[in-house]
């Protein structure tokens, strides 16, 4: 199986962030002369190959960090000197960080020059994971970028030739190294070597001047000497990739876990919790933490009775001599629990009662044998397993899951016999797979339990299994064996779909296809809850190697050895202590350069230039004649203008002059004023958003520690922001956005509320659905009609209005060549630049590409960029020409079409039933995105909107009014000139027990259909022309939020 890529336009903003670090610098062009002379020499100024060679300055590099900085809203900081610039890229485990920058150093290279990189990692895992994914890249790449060649490698001290390569070569070169490989002084890197004719590799590499990519720099340059060590590498750059920076310096991108799951880029995340309940017959204590911070204390979990009679299982502190019985609110059970001792020793953790009992940390005392839990937890994840086998095998998916256990003997002894979880394992697994609900799988998999699961696990010199660290020499073993398996174990033809692995080898290795993680280590495991879902929140992919989007599929199953809640509010706190997310705050810097769209009113003025071109317009479309005034044989009222390009104002002025007789001229018109509403962009600066944070606490919207209290909460659903008219809307807006961001939790799913959302047949037999189903099920085409001359001068505007096209340059460079015994050298020398326009041998012929891409006559091309006045800026730049005014011309088109827009129906062709409602069974979550209903087509609801949508079916479902209903499945599509378009609800109404009404309703978070984005609006007004072209289908273009509200209004 090959992986398949493709363009995500996140992993491309992700991309530019760091390349337009270096927007103005010129693509280098090398030629050489040779000289015959002795010197010592250097190519780009270095001495001993081809190196990077940066020539922007200090100012224009700080402008360029603040205009992407602005453009992603992040705050905006300042270089010190252009040496070795740092950025941070912020990206969410899963999301793709090393193809980001695999595609990064191909991009600074295609629009740089760019050829010499360095990867630095913290372990042999990423090393490996790197490495690998390097490979399984590599077709896609060059596929991108007309194969140009690059050579990547990992770095080995026994081959220093690689170095010198690495150095010499003229095209890209990549080289993957460990932190410790050089940050010493007795690393042979830093030795001098009599193979490099009596200099270091570091030597070499320094001359390069690479740009160095640091991925984990919070695990890599964490000391200060591994920042010595980077900076000792000379880098141009140092770009560092990380989901958890310690150091954000100069941020340029930001994608934190909550963006990466709310969009969908990750697996959502379910967790299937195991911990004993109703067990509180005897004395339960389970030691959480030790400290002896402010005296000695211990953190406990024991069983507690309120004052109702009621037990419930509490974590309380306690300290010496403090007495369970009357902790836990005088149960009998825990007397002579009294604390004798609590030891903080590390690796000697515990407290001591004064009965003689002990727990140690981590442990429980008078709790259900840890075994019970355990296999409970492998039954789980087999169970868990072999239902998405069920769902999922048709559709080409293979599925995986992953136990981590923290000592290899619990699955394979020393010998290589089995362990404990083995035996487990296998008990569990032929006791469902025998089951008749499972009986199809033995069809599709090996039978041989065996072959089903086995382990990565590291191995001595005699071959004996061990427990490691995973940064030994022996686990590099390990890693190679999984990432060769990689793409294997995602294919049907590997009978593996269990895989046991050791809780040490936590980072850099993962697979897209695991769906279920189980934890088989102790509750004082350093295995953090990010670490345990980190390896599976890759997007899954099917036997073609193409990743699967939907987020109904896309579920990854936590199988934790702890409560639900437990496991949220862990994984919650690492997110916040790690990425300095503050989960429900408002912080100052949210807001500091945030962007937004403001419309203003500003005073024009007609220019004697602009004159000039209304003028000619109206003489060559008959309105005046050639001193100005109306032509004798037209009247004034029959006069129309609006296809002739101008501002409106200057439109309507020109009107009234042609009605009251004046003559238009370039005098009278020139220097008019005329006030035009504009869209600016803006920013919040950092004293507006100190303004902003002052106000929101004054209205106690937020306390004094930023967080966002219950009464923001429903302005944040509503909407709405009542503050001082100092602030208009669209700043409101914006403050509105920033904060529903800062609002947004991680939507964990809790397993035991998952339903499975089944096709209810009786529904689809009903004659309510049957006579709602016959209204919307005819199938149509549409016709477009638009006014080309409103086209012609719509277009021939923008492009007259267009930015400037900037002319192509060649940066050229000249070295004189040496050539002597000792070898080959070079000397840099001149630096210049040449202006392209005009100097191209072969022109495309835009009239008959962009004629070919809008459907336009060659002829009617040639009128809107003559007429626009730029031809002449196709000789600066042809393609950027090219681009830019297709853009204009086909956006223009797409808007009149849609304007113009008519549906017909197709005669005998409908939606079927079976087409549109699909039979698959779907797992959904009640606490997430489902609610029961009866009305309908589905016995649940599955809605994208908790605060819309999930209120709207259950309003829907509880009106007796409504007979039947259904959220129309994303399979029913209507094409519209912009893509398809699929509407959100189908309603069957009874008014008055007698009027019969069917209705197609849009669900949005706004009343008004001009808070929407063009192209939704656009879309919806396709749909209400095709349910237009149906019969007896009310189609509401105003989106709904409140069905009685609208059922008001018909």
């Amino acid at each position: 199986m090959k992986l398949k890529f493709k363009n995500q336009e996140f992993q491309t903003d992700a991309v530019n962030a760091a390349v337009e670090l270096f927007k103005g610098q010129e693509k280098a062009n090398m030629t050489f002369s040779i000289a015959d002379n002795s010197a010592q020499a250097s190519f780009l100024q270095n001495e001993f190959g081809f190196g990077n060679k940066l020539v922007l300055d200090e100012e224009t590099i700080n402008n360029n960090l603040h205009a992407i900085q602005k453009a992603h809203s992040l705050p905006q900081t300042d270089i010190d000197g252009i040496k070795a610039v740092p950025l941070s890229i912020e990206m969410e485990t899963g999301t793709g960080k090393t193809f980001v920058y695999t595609k990064t150093i191909l991009e600074l290279n295609h629009r740089y020059g760019f050829t010499k990189f360095i990867i630095v990692v913290p372990s042999v895992a990423i090393r490996e994971g790197v490495n690998k994914s390097f490979q399984v890249t590599e077709e896609y790449f060059k596929n991108q970028y007309d194969g140009v060649p690059y050579r990547y490698f990992i770095y080995n001290s026994a081959k220093l030739s690689d170095v010198r390569a690495f150095a010499t070569s003229s095209n890209i070169e990549i080289m993957i190294i460990n932190i410790d490989a050089f940050k010493k002084a007795e690393n042979i890197i830093n030795q001098e070597q009599d193979k490099l004719n009596g200099e270091t590799a570091m030597r070499y590499i320094q001359d390069t001047n690479p740009v160095v990519i640091i991925d984990e720099p919070q695990s890599v340059d964490n000391t200060p000497k591994a920042k010595e060590a980077i900076a000792m590498l000379n880098p141009l750059c140092v770009l560092r990739y990380s989901a958890t920076h310690r150091e954000k310096q100069n941020l340029v991108y930001r994608l934190t876990p909550v963006d990466a799951y709310q969009m969908g880029l990750v697996k959502q995340i379910s967790v299937i919790s195991n911990s004993v309940i109703n067990d509180s017959n005897k004395p339960y204590i389970a030691l959480k933490d030790v400290s002896n911070a402010n005296g000695f204390s211990a953190k406990i979990e024991i069983d507690v009775e309120d004052e109702n009679g009621h037990v419930t299982r509490k974590v309380i502190t306690v300290k010496p001599n403090d007495d369970l019985f009357m902790k836990s609110g005088h149960r009998k059970i825990y007397d002579g629990y009294v604390v004798a001792g609590i030891d903080c020793t590390k690796g000697f953790e515990g407290v001591e009662f004064a009965n003689s009992e002990y727990v140690a940390l981590g442990k429980a005392i008078g709790s259900v044998d840890e075994n019970v839990l355990k296999r409970a937890q492998i039954y789980q994840t087999i169970k868990t397993h072999l239902d998405k086998e069920l769902r999922y095998f048709d559709k080409g998916i293979k599925v995986l899951s992953l136990f981590f256990i923290d000592e290899v003997k619990k699955y394979r002894q020393e010998d290589g016999s089995k362990g404990i979880y083995a035996e487990m394992f296998e008990e569990c697994y032929n006791e469902l797979i025998n089951k008749p609900k499972y009986a199809i799988l033995k069809t599709k998999f090996d039978t041989d339990v065996n072959k089903a699961h086995n382990g990565y696990f590291s191995q001595d010199k005699k071959g004996k299994y061990k427990d490691t660290k995973g940064d030994t020499q022996a686990d590099d073993d390990t890693y190679n064996t999984i990432m060769k398996d990689k793409e294997w174990l995602l294919s049907f033809e590997c009978p593996l779909r269990f895989i046991f692995s050791h809780s040490a080898l936590k980072e850099g290795w993962d697979n897209p296809n695991v769906f279920q993680v189980c934890t088989l280590i102790e509750q004082k495991s350093l295995f953090t809850c990010r670490q345990k879902v980190g390896r599976g929140l890759r997007l899954c992919v099917n036997q073609d190697g193409e990743r699967i989007e939907d987020k109904d599929i896309n579920v990854l199953h936590v199988i934790a050895n702890e409560s639900f809640a437990e496991f949220a509010e862990k994984l919650q706190k690492e997110i916040e202590d790690e990425t300095g997310v503050r989960f429900g705050m408002f912080e100052l810097d949210m807001l500091i350069g945030y962007a937004y769209d403001e419309e203003v009113e500003v005073e024009r003025t007609v220019s004697e230039s602009e004159a000039t071109a209304i003028v000619e317009d109206l003489q060559k479309f008959g309105v005046i004649d050639n001193v100005g005034y109306i032509k004798s044989e037209i009247q004034p009222e029959e006069i129309k203008i609006e296809n002739i390009p101008m501002p409106e104002p200057v439109k309507t002025h020109v009107q009234d002059m042609i009605k009251t007789s004046k003559p238009v001229s370039v005098a009278t018109l020139a220097n008019t004023t005329y006030k035009e509403t504009v869209v600016e962009k803006k920013t919040f600066s950092y004293e507006e958003a100190a303004a902003i944070m002052d106000e929101l606490k004054d209205k106690k919207v937020i306390d004094s520690k930023n967080k966002i209290k219950d009464t923001m909460k429903a302005q944040l659903a509503a909407g709405t922001l009542n503050l001082s008219e100092r602030w208009s809307k669209a700043a409101q807006r914006a403050i509105l956005q920033s904060m529903n961001k800062a609002d947004n939790k991680l939507n964990i799913r809790d397993a035991s509320k998952d339903v499975t959302v089944k096709l209810n047949k009786r529904a689809l037999l009903s004659p309510e659905f049957m006579e709602l189903w016959n209204k919307i099920k005819q199938k149509t085409t549409y016709r477009v009609q638009f006014d080309l001359e409103k086209l012609i001068a719509d277009s021939i505007k923008d492009i007259r209005e267009m930015p400037e096209i900037a002319s192509a340059r060649l940066l050229s460079q000249t070295a004189s060549v040496d050539i002597q015994k000792s070898g080959v050298t070079a000397q840099a020398g001149a630096m210049f630049t040449q202006n392209l326009e005009k100097s191209y041998n072969v022109l495309p012929d835009i009239l008959r590409l962009i004629s070919t891409k809008t459907l336009l006559k060659r002829s009617t091309v040639n009128k809107i960029i003559q007429e626009s006045g730029r031809a002449g800026d196709f000789l600066k730049n042809p393609q950027d020409f090219y681009e830019k005014v297709l853009e204009i011309i086909q956006r223009n088109r797409h808007a009149l079409a849609i304007d113009g827009i008519k549906y017909i129906k197709l005669a005998g062709e409908e939606y079927a039933v079976q087409e549109i409602f699909s039979s698959e069974e779907l797992i959904a979550n009640l606490d997430r995105n489902a609610v029961a209903v009866k009305n309908s087509v589905y016995d649940y609801v599955i809605y994208d909107s908790s605060t819309v949508e999930k209120p709207f079916a259950v309003a829907l479902d509880e009106d007796p009014d409504v007979k039947m209903f259904f959220k129309i499945p994303s399979r029913f599509k209507i094409d519209t000139p912009i893509g398809t378009y699929n509407p959100d609800w189908a309603v069957y109404l009874e008014k008055n027990g007698e009027q019969k009404l069917y209705f197609v309703l849009e669900t949005k978070g706004t009343d008004s259909f001009y808070d929407l984005r063009p192209e939704e609006q656009q879309k919806i007004h396709c749909g209400a022309q095709h349910f237009k072209a149906l019969d007896n289908v009310i189609y509401s273009e105003q989106p709904v939020r409140n069905w009685q509200e609208f059922k008001k209004t018909v």
